[in-house]
């Protein structure tokens, strides 16, 4: 199969060869809220290399540490999605805001936070941006705030969201974008969406985020257990990188845009995993009623 994660270039080199011009002009006001994680610290990386004349704050939170490739580059702002008045201070005086931060989360026990995070923190960012006219939202969600088809055929922006009501990470994305949405239909904010599939590449900062954690147990056993049905959205990060900006440009407001580079059969996923960790891939397929059984077991046994 085809890698879907491309080798040798750069987020700054790949943006480069796509020019980000914003229509607010020059001596813009950026805030990037996430821009430690995975993604943000790439479009960091990037609104620095082609803005230069900007003002680029980050949002962290209290107490945590600059990442060092933005010392002496940005502006720090100290908030958390869970505290309103934080997300006041940070976005008052801002011309455009890219909200990359969220809450990742599969267990059942995460609701609450991400609730708190990917829902009622959207909504202090909405507001704060209406009540202090910032110019434009980048809003960044995910394509699990986007319907499927239990067929496999592929989705675009407007299949009706459809997952259970138990799959909390994506109800809260599409609660937080449902308010970006609104927001931009009946109250004049300009907002842009974009809704990534799984992000992969290189530059993670988190080994321990959810996503690894769970790629890096698969390698634990000398065998993959799974049913091996469906298959993975993946978007290459420097690729998704260059959608925000282009998004930040040219999207149109209240409109979302996927970002998929390609969809990949799950088991060409941990087949290219293997060979990239150079382990053998070991398939056991056992069925889908199994596994499900098992989930919920190990939900209730951690209540």
């Amino acid at each position: 199969m085809r890698d879907p994660i491309r080798k040798g270039t750069d987020v700054v080199e790949l943006c480069r060869k796509h020019p980000y011009h914003t229509k607010l002009g020059g001596n813009v006001n950026i805030l990037v809220t996430g821009a430690s994680g995975f993604v943000g610290r790439q479009l960091v990386a990037a609104l620095a290399d082609r803005r230069p004349e900007d003002s680029l704050s980050v949002l962290l939170l209290p107490g945590e540490n600059i990442p060092q490739p933005f010392v002496g580059k940005v502006l720090v702002e100290r908030g958390d999605l869970r505290n309103p008045d934080s997300i006041r201070r940070a976005i008052r005086g801002k011309d455009l805001v890219f909200h990359l931060a969220g809450h990742i989360s599969y267990w059942i026990l995460d609701a609450e936070t991400l609730k708190a995070v990917n829902v009622d923190g959207v909504r202090a960012i909405v507001q704060a941006c209406m009540d202090f006219g910032v110019k434009r939202l980048v809003h960044v969600s995910s394509v699990g705030a986007i319907g499927f088809d239990p067929l496999g055929i592929p989705a675009d922006e407007a299949r009706p969201f459809n997952w259970p009501d138990n799959f909390h990470y994506m109800t809260t994305k599409r609660d937080g974008q449902r308010i970006v949405e609104q927001a931009a239909r009946e109250k004049g904010l300009d907002a842009v969406i974009v809704n990534p599939a799984s992000i992969m590449g290189p530059g993670d900062p988190e080994p321990y985020s959810a996503h690894n954690r769970l790629y890096g147990n698969m390698f634990r056993l000398p065998v993959f257990i799974g049913t091996f049905g469906g298959g993975l959205a993946v978007v290459d990060v420097r690729d998704l990188v260059a959608t925000i900006l282009a998004a930040a440009e040219r999207g149109r407001s209240g409109e979302s845009y996927l970002s998929v580079g390609a969809n990949v059969p799950y088991k060409e996923v941990l087949s290219l995993m293997a060979r990239h960790a150079g382990k053998k891939f070991l398939p056991i397929v056992i069925p889908s009623f199994a596994l499900a059984c098992a989930g919920w077991l190990a939900e209730l046994l951690s209540r």
